[in-house]
């Protein structure tokens, strides 16, 4: 209730009460003109990041307001019965991009993230040309509520640093938004650095949280420099070559030094290498406010699916890297030297992906896989021993709703927080098909992989949003997920 109240104070409207018909659990949809007075889901595992128990979830309104075994409906509820299932919070994928040249935007970008039980995710407020920060922050946030499904919230984008940049932190704050993305790839990055210290002081006095793009700028440019004076600029042969892992490493030292000089918090997206990983958590590092996140990709392909025929449609910044990289992703996400798994959901057409005008210093970064994050994540991860299922919930759900200001209201199952549920089958046997995402991206990595566990039914602040296979959420009725800052 304590944050709640805060985001009341903050100027935040109250979540709406979902409206739900009270009809047979068969025949339950989305949409009518009835409220329900109740949602029971029973019979199913209830499982957070500390523990789990087998216990029924009371629902009324958008709220939990129960969580217990031999729970009784009340009269008019919607019981859904959920015997052999895992019921856990929905999922926070912090990390997506759902604008610009990408093909998704927020109504079909959130219906492949409800569908892969994503309740909540992040994107960026990009400024168009003549638009200021904040003003970017208020369109942005403006048109969740015209085209989301899932609940969304957006990180700024600030360069160069000045005083504009020192200014719209405490703006960006009391918007409930209070977090902002630098690209460390800019080749000016070094000539800001000054300027960007005082931005950072400023983002830790708000309680901003700074994710940074680890990868140095200068280092790829002389790579490119050198790769194109002797022809080699290949996607297929040489996007690997393009992008060293010592470009991320020395980007990720830098980053890792400045949250230790300014004690602002940071987050470092999209790790992909072992060495970048032993970079920024060290004994020295422990103490600091810096999370880290790896990516879907770097969990599962390495450098050799660029070299084949249809390599382009892997490429994404930083590159797939070594087998040996691959087992350090899962070590540390295992062990919490990783705190999160994102997607980056960047989503292309394959014709755009294969474009043969494109080479190494021309791409379209990223693949679509909000869809499947979690259930490949829980077949690959929780069915094969990596992670329990525990571990599971933080790094899909707990570990971002702490990280960007969104717990205890979400991220975890228990009275008082928001109803952001997924119901996640663990048996449930299917292929993945690009056929099966909402995104508008006509492909997907993972086509053709068997996969077991995969979410049946998602619910969004009390209303269920996904179910027998199809997303029946309505675009518009998606809300942007409030946060309060990182301080102290």
């Amino acid at each position: 209730m304590k944050r709640r109240e805060a985001l009341r104070t903050m100027g935040t409207a109250a979540v709406g009460i979902a409206v739900l018909p009270t009809s047979p659990v068969g025949d339950f949809r989305v949409g009518g003109t009835q409220e329900a007075t109740e949602l029971l889901i029973r019979g199913g595992r209830v499982v957070n990041a500390d523990g789990s128990r087998d216990a029924d979830v009371r629902i009324r309104g958008d709220i939990i307001t129960q969580i217990g075994p031999g729970l009784a409906p009340a009269p008019g509820a919607r019981v859904i019965d959920v015997s052999d299932h895992l019921v856990i919070p929905g999922g926070i994928d912090p990390h997506a991009h759902l604008q610009g040249a990408f093909v998704d935007d927020l109504a079909t970008g959130t219906a492949a993230a409800v569908a892969g039980g994503i309740t909540t995710v992040g994107t960026f407020a990009n400024p168009a040309a003549g638009e200021s920060p904040v003003e970017a922050m208020d369109r942005c946030l403006a048109e969740v509520e015209r085209n989301a499904i899932g609940d969304v919230f957006f990180h700024a984008s600030l360069w160069p640093p000045g005083p504009e940049t020192t200014a719209a932190m405490p703006e960006l704050a009391g918007r409930g938004q209070p977090s902002h993305k630098v690209f460390m790839t800019r080749r000016d990055f070094a000539t800001y650095r000054g300027a960007f210290i005082e931005a950072l002081e400023a983002a830790r006095e708000a309680g901003v949280v700074t994710l940074m793009h680890c990868e140095d700028g200068q280092v790829l440019a002389a790579v490119l420099r050198r790769l194109r004076a002797s022809g080699r600029t290949a996607i297929r042969q040489h996007y690997a070559e393009s992008r060293p892992v010592v470009a991320e490493v020395l980007a990720t030292q830098e980053a890792v030094a400045l949250c230790e000089l300014t004690g602002a918090p940071m987050h470092l997206v999209h790790l992909s290498a072992e060495r970048a990983l032993d970079a920024a958590r060290t004994p020295a590092t422990r103490a600091l406010p810096l999370t880290i996140e790896t990516r879907t990709l770097y969990l599962y392909f390495t450098e050799e699916w660029l070299r084949g025929p249809l390599g382009p449609l892997y490429v994404g910044q930083p590159p797939l890297r070594s087998a040996a990289d691959v087992e350090a992703m899962w070590a540390g996400l295992a062990d919490g030297r990783i705190d999160l798994l994102a997607t980056d959901h960047a989503p292309w057409m394959r014709e755009q992906k294969l474009d043969p005008s494109l080479d190494v210093g021309r791409l379209r970064p990223g693949v679509s896989d909000l869809r499947f994050m979690l259930p490949v994540l829980y077949s690959e991860g929780v069915r094969r021993g990596r992670i329990t299922a525990e571990r599971f919930v933080e790094v899909t759900s707990t570990a971002a709703a702490r990280t960007f200001g969104l717990f205890p209201e979400r991220g975890v199952l228990r009275e008082g927080s928001l109803a952001d549920i997924t119901i996640l089958d663990p048996n449930l046997e299917r292929v993945v098909t690009a056929e099966d995402d909402p995104s508008r991206s006509d492909y997907t990595p993972f086509e053709g992989w068997p996969i077991t566990g995969w979410p049946v039914i998602t619910i969004r602040r009390g209303e269920v949003v996904y179910e027998d296979g199809r997303v029946i959420g309505e675009p518009g009725s998606g809300r942007p997920a409030t946060r309060l800052p990182r301080l102290g």
